[in-house]
């Protein structure tokens, strides 16, 4: 019998808009210590303890309502192999995911599909310059996500969009670098379509590794 021990968090922060991915292990909480997670802009984003009766308390600010929720899991809820969904509990919105790493990914890449879908429902029409394209960019965007052709040169996959009202901001999680795509005509959306894969200029770590080996000597 195999007995997982590691999960991944994927949680926005509600200060900076970050979307944070930590990964943690049953031995984070070995002598009764508690494991936090903070964006990279400073923000507390969640809490976790484990308490008497092998459960587990939680504690996460909501991206949605800036409000701290409170959720209790048992061992086994918590290492089980499925993925857990943090909710808001003044809308009712997923805020956050933990579980596998791939049924995170996946799961935050269904739901900015769905944040794109309701950006739409809610009459965002007025803040893009060209609604339609925008729309079908972002769309196109989160279909090659899920099929894992949008990646980073430093190796990582973890990318977030900024929506401006007549471009996009791609950026890797890891190493900040940042690719943008325009969205004001159909032909932005064509070269978008074209592209096997979209790669962001980031240096592999093993470049970045012997560049610093270089500037020590």
């Amino acid at each position: 019998m195999i007995i997982h021990t590691f999960n991944v968090v994927a949680i926005r922060c509600p200060s900076c808009g970050r979307l944070e991915f930590r990964g943690f292990s049953l031995f984070d909480f070995g002598g009764d210590r508690m494991w936090q997670i903070d964006c990279s802009c400073g923000t507390p984003l969640m809490k976790m303890e484990k308490k008497k009766g092998r459960t587990f308390c939680l504690q996460y600010r909501c991206g949605m309502c800036d409000g701290l929720h409170l959720m209790r899991l048992t061992h086994g809820e918590l290492w089980a192999r499925r993925l857990l969904t943090l909710t808001c509990r003044e809308t009712e919105l997923d805020v956050g995911f933990i579980g596998p790493r791939e049924k995170v990914q996946r799961a935050v890449q269904r739901h900015d599909r769905s944040l794109v879908e309701a950006a739409r429902d809610l009459g965002y029409d007025d803040f893009f310059e060209e609604p339609e394209i925008m729309y079908q960019l972002l769309s196109l965007i989160y279909q090659k996500a899920e099929e894992g052709r949008v990646r980073c040169g430093c190796g990582n996959e973890n990318i977030e969009v900024e929506i401006f009202p007549g471009h996009l901001k791609l950026r890797c999680q890891a190493c900040r670098a940042e690719k943008t795509l325009p969205a004001l005509t159909y032909t932005d959306l064509e070269q978008v379509e074209e592209l096997q894969e979209i790669r962001l200029p980031g240096r592999t770590r093993q470049r970045t590794r012997r560049r610093r080996q270089k500037t020590r000597v």
